[in-house]
């Protein structure tokens, strides 16, 4: 009889409760990766040639529903902005480029999010690989796209 009078309890709680305690040793990875490495080599190279902001007409995208459209997509709202000058080398030229607020400075957050250290399982290797995305981008084993974030997650 005891057990009869938990059960609306406990149904109660499964279907109201919407937060779990982690507990007292709970912690979040502090991951980070290369911003250099974004803006010289990442961003241009794959960000910026496979057209992940304005989409590619050529293959069919319309207007306004790629990542420079923040109504369009529900993660990695990138803004368009010059190129950062590297000078063809591996770190940024001019510092101001890159500085708080400044759009570059955002889009590496907003693709950061979608990197792993294990790049083979990040969001930004899947998705546009076809992976909950509206087409595919590039297949997934592109060996300049594994190359890319391979070494970007090493960084």
């Amino acid at each position: 009889m005891r057990y009869g009078l938990l059960a609306p309890v406990a149904l109660a709680c499964a279907t109201a409760c919407t937060t779990i305690d982690p507990g007292p040793t709970y912690s979040v990875a502090d991951v980070s990766f290369d911003a250099d490495y974004f803006y010289c080599h990442v961003e241009p190279e794959f960000v910026v040639a496979r057209r992940c902001g304005p989409g590619d007409p050529a293959r069919g995208d319309p207007p306004n529903t790629c990542h420079f459209t923040a109504s369009a997509v529900s993660g990695m709202e990138l803004l368009d902005h010059p190129a950062v000058d590297c000078g063809g080398g591996d770190h940024p030229v001019d510092r101001t480029q890159i500085g708080t607020g400044s759009a570059a400075q955002s889009n590496f957050q907003e693709v950061s999010l979608e990197m792993n250290k294990d790049y083979l399982s990040a969001p930004l290797l899947l998705r546009p690989s076809g992976m909950y995305h509206p087409r595919p981008i590039f297949d997934a084993s592109d060996p300049q796209v594994r190359s890319l974030l391979m070494t970007w997650a090493s960084k």
